[in-house]
C-alpha cells in the first residue's frame, strides 16, 4: 500500500505558527506560501535534477527547453532518443545530461521503479533514488517533499533554505548542513512546510539583493 498521503498544508502552517516565534515573523512579513505539488514520475524528477545548482527562473527555462525538445513530453524513452551531446542543445550542462539520461536508462531498464518508491518509507526511499548517478540527498529530498507530499522532510544542503533561516533567526553566519539539520528538529512533524516558509521569507527578503542564490545539488 502506498504511503502517500495529503498533506493538509494549511493546518501545518496554522501548527507553526503557533508553536514557533520565527514562523510567525517570518508569514507576518512574507505572507503564506502556498504549497508546491508536481505529479510524481520521471519528468518531476529529472526537473529536480535540471534545477540543481542553478536560481528557480532559470531550471524553468532550461526545463521548458528540454521537455520541447523532447517533442512536448518528457519520458525515459524520449531522452534515451538522444546521446548526452545532443541533450546539451535544450541547456544542459554535461554533467546534468548525463544525470538525465542515466535516471532514463535506470528507469527504463527496471532498475529503479517509481511507483515503488512512493510506497516506501522517507529513509528507504531516498536511499533507493540516491543509488542513481547524479541523484544525491537534495533531490531525493525535494522529490519526496513535492511529488510524494512528504510532510516532514528537511533538506538542510539547500543553500537558500540556509540563507533564509540565517536571516530569519539573526544567526552571525550562515549555518552548515550539519547545524541546518539540528535547526530544523524544532518543526517537526511540519519541516517540509517550514521549509517552504523559509524559502519564501528567503525570496522576500533578498529584494535588494543583486543576484538570488541557487538551489542545492
Amino acid at each position: 500500500m502506498s504511503r502517500r498521503a495529503p498533506v493538509d498544508h494549511d493546518t501545518a502552517l496554522d501548527r507553526l505558527r503557533r508553536k514557533c516565534r520565527f514562523m510567525r515573523r517570518a508569514l507576518d512579513e512574507a505572507g503564506a506560501p502556498p504549497p508546491r505539488v508536481r505529479q510524481p514520475g520521471f519528468p518531476a524528477l529529472a526537473r529536480i535534477i535540471v534545477e540543481q545548482q542553478v536560481s528557480v527562473a532559470a531550471g524553468a527555462a532550461i526545463w521548458n527547453r528540454l521537455e520541447t525538445g523532447l517533442g512536448g513530453a518528457a519520458t525515459p524513452q524520449a531522452v534515451l532518443g538522444f546521446e548526452e551531446e545532443a541533450l546539451r542543445q535544450f541547456g544542459l550542462s554535461r554533467p546534468k545530461a548525463r544525470y538525465v539520461r542515466a535516471l532514463a536508462e535506470t528507469i527504463a531498464g527496471g532498475a529503479l521503479d517509481l511507483d515503488a518508491v512512493e510506497a516506501m518509507a522517507d529513509a528507504e526511499a531516498i536511499a533507493a533514488l540516491t543509488t542513481v548517478k547524479g541523484i544525491g540527498r537534495w533531490t531525493a529530498e525535494i522529490y519526496l517533499m513535492f511529488a510524494l507530499g512528504r510532510a516532514d522532510l528537511w533538506p538542510a544542503l539547500d543553500l537558500a533554505l540556509a540563507e533564509g533561516a540565517c536571516r530569519l533567526m539573526g544567526l552571525e553566519s550562515r549555518p552548515d548542513p550539519k547545524a541546518l539539520d539540528e535547526i530544523g528538529r524544532r518543526w517537526a512533524p511540519h519541516r517540509s512546510t517550514a521549509a517552504l516558509v523559509i524559502w519564501r521569507y528567503y525570496g522576500h527578503s533578498r529584494k535588494s539583493a543583486a543576484q538570488p542564490l541557487a538551489t542545492g545539488g
